[in-house]
């Protein structure tokens, strides 16, 4: 997978860096402690966190069945795609590996894609309240874009 750091790496072949090419791997070398923080943090998360989510669709929730400990539990691991995309500093790492992917299924599977995006933001409310402010800055711009793809994904058909 090319991200924008081996794009300018192979495009430099044998020439010096351009101005632009060191400013950015400059600005992302400076934030990445934060991002390195961000996916020790969610790792450490992990274990206790599908529960807790279960929990908390349950409660805010209900009624609605899709809400099972095994989405909650596959929701937690797909913060490894946010952790590492975030890490690359490259959000096409998140879509090729994961909102691609939701954006097949949940069609396929006839699930509404609000539904998917509302157990994410549960999820994030969980986070923000578990997570340092360091790696929560690193983490939410990243998450947020995911969430926000759920939204140019067609819902279910409706009866007529």
């Amino acid at each position: 997978m090319n991200t924008w750091l081996t794009d300018i790496i192979r495009k430099t072949n044998e020439r010096p860096f351009s101005d632009a090419d060191l400013a950015r791997m400059m600005a992302y070398y400076a934030k990445l402690p934060a991002r390195l923080k961000l996916a020790a943090e969610l790792e450490k998360q992990e274990p206790g966190l599908a529960k807790k989510l279960h929990d908390e669709l349950a409660k805010r929730f209900p009624d609605r069945p899709l809400y099972t400990r095994p989405l909650a539990a596959d929701l937690v691991e797909s913060l490894r795609h946010v952790a590492l995309a975030a890490l690359a500093d490259d959000p096409t790492v998140l879509q090729r590996r994961w909102t691609d992917h939701l954006g097949r299924l949940l069609p396929a599977l006839d699930v509404d894609p609000m539904e998917v995006r509302d157990a994410y933001l549960a999820l994030r409310d969980l986070l923000e309240k578990k997570l340092t402010q360091t790696a929560w800055d690193a983490f939410h711009p990243t998450f947020d874009e995911m969430t926000d793809a759920l939204t140019a994904i067609p819902g279910p058909a409706v009866p007529a």
